[in-house]
């Protein structure tokens, strides 16, 4: 997370100081924009006693409509490692989240190639557990390894045109998905005491990352 802090503010300030010339305040109708960042579970702690979020990515093809007001489609892919109690027993499941989803958002230029970014990621999601190890040859397909949810994904960011139509950024959104965790699907049940541990709410997350912004033909 600090390295990835870091290199935010380096690619940044470069930004700000490169192509001084650089005076731009609207954006090529079509666009792909992309993202990786660091996921930080915030509800279910049940989920979070079971896996850490080690990288998200993202990426998206977007159409301008009116007053900078895009729509987009766009994929991402979410890995989780489990958490250390388990790996120390030898248990490495790991769980992928892949998303596909609407996006709609709005461009602000605040300077001459600065521009922040508002929007929402809304769609459907396919969560594949990997490296299940049971604790007895009995559970073995007695619970499912995946399931499918939808989700929702406010986010901001924060970019610096380079050149014209390729800038970089900063963002943070806040994953919403209507889906509850579950540890008997990838076998954590038998491993550890559920008991105790609170599983009341849907699965969320906070992501800080980095993205890249490339406007597809010229501004008319």
């Amino acid at each position: 997370m600090r390295f990835l802090f870091f290199l935010i503010v380096s690619v940044l300030s470069l930004s700000l100081w490169a192509q001084d010339d650089i005076k731009v305040n609207k954006l090529p109708k079509f666009s792909v924009r992309a993202s990786v960042g660091i996921p930080k579970v915030v509800s279910s702690k049940a989920l979070r006693s079971s896996f850490s979020a080690v990288v998200s990515s993202d990426i998206s093809v977007n159409y301008t409509l009116f007053s900078s007001f895009y729509v987009g489609l766009g994929y991402s892919h979410i890995y989780f490692q489990s958490q250390k109690h388990f790996r120390e027993q030898f248990v490495n499941t790991n769980m992928q989240m892949q998303n596909g989803y609407l996006k709609i958002g709005y461009d602000h230029f605040f300077s001459d190639r600065g521009f922040t970014t508002i929007g929402l990621n809304a769609g459907s999601s396919s969560t594949k557990y990997s490296g299940i190890v049971y604790k007895a040859d009995s559970l073995k397909g007695k619970y499912p390894t995946g399931f499918s949810s939808s989700f929702a994904e406010p986010f901001f960011g924060v970019n610096f045109l380079v050149e014209p139509n390729f800038g970089f950024g900063g963002f943070i959104s806040y994953h919403y998905n209507f889906s509850q965790f579950n540890p008997a699907y990838p076998g954590f049940d038998k491993w550890l005491d559920y008991s105790r541990i609170s599983n009341k709410w849907s699965t969320s997350m906070i992501t800080i990352g980095f993205g890249f912004y490339y406007g597809i033909g010229k501004v008319k």
